[in-house]
């Protein structure tokens, strides 16, 4: 009994240390180990294809550049044609209105214009048809996209800011429209609104099957009114002669990605 009581009081002192968890061995590389277990370098960095802006691959350095924004991802500085929206409309029913101008809104869209960009551009392609003619405007934050008068809507003076896209003689239904807007613009948020309005006040317009897209460039001044047109007898007159014209030299090739 005695003999057992010491054996007790032995197990009873002795401490067992906890296992440690079993490590990866890299002895199987000789002279690698050392380094694996002391490595300490920097997270890798992508070697993915580099972005190289437009002027500068033309060698256009000398175009002046705007400022990007950091909280708009897409700029307009390097002849780019951005789309801002593409959206659809009324492919579960139809709109229509009997009112004359001012009519009905048949879209509103708050965009974001990017750095850089000058000129919008507001376009739809729709079916419609009507009782005797179909009138639209475009309006940027509640201003005609052009305030022009069309001879089409109203005869001589028009009415300021709308167009005429269908007038047909009898009942001719379901007929394509299209029609594309451009304005000045700058960076930062706009209201777009596009309207319809019967040409007789109480007679129907319909619209159906609408795309609606807006974009937005840079054209060093935003959209403008076009010089007169000119016939002469000999187009080429107008051009320079050859011997003024700068030498024309191919692009340099694209940068090769690493």
């Amino acid at each position: 009994m005695k003999t057992l009581s010491s054996l007790l009081l032995v197990s009873l002192s002795i401490g067992v240390a906890a296992p440690v968890a079993a490590r990866p061995s890299v002895a199987a590389l000789p002279g690698v180990s050392d380094v694996l277990l002391n490595l300490n370098v920097a997270a890798p960095v992508s070697a993915g294809p580099r972005a190289v802006p437009l002027n500068a691959w033309l060698g256009l350095t000398d175009l002046p550049v705007a400022a990007l924004s950091p909280k708009r991802a897409m700029w307009c500085a390097d002849f780019t044609l951005l789309r801002l929206v593409a959206e659809f409309a009324y492919f579960d029913g139809e709109t229509s209105t009997t009112q004359g101008v001012p009519g009905i809104p048949i879209y509103q869209k708050m965009v974001e214009v990017p750095d850089g960009c000058d000129t919008l551009y507001i376009t739809f392609h729709a079916t419609a048809d009507e009782d005797v003619g179909e009138w639209f405007t475009c309006k940027v934050d509640f201003a005609f996209c052009n305030p022009g008068s069309a001879f089409g809507t109203g005869g001589g003076a028009g009415t300021p800011g709308w167009i005429s896209l269908q007038h047909l003689l009898g009942e001719q239904i379901d007929n394509n429209i299209s029609y594309s807007w451009c304005v000045q613009t700058t960076p930062g948020t706009h209201a777009v609104e596009l309207r319809m309005a019967s040409e007789v006040d109480g007679t129907f317009s319909f619209l159906e099957t609408a795309h609606f897209y807006i974009d937005a460039s840079n054209t060093n001044g935003g959209c403008v009114q076009a010089g007169p047109v000119e016939d002469p007898f000999n187009p080429h007159s107008l051009l320079p002669p050859k011997s003024l014209l700068p030498p024309q030299s191919p692009l340099p090739p694209l940068p090769k990605l690493p």
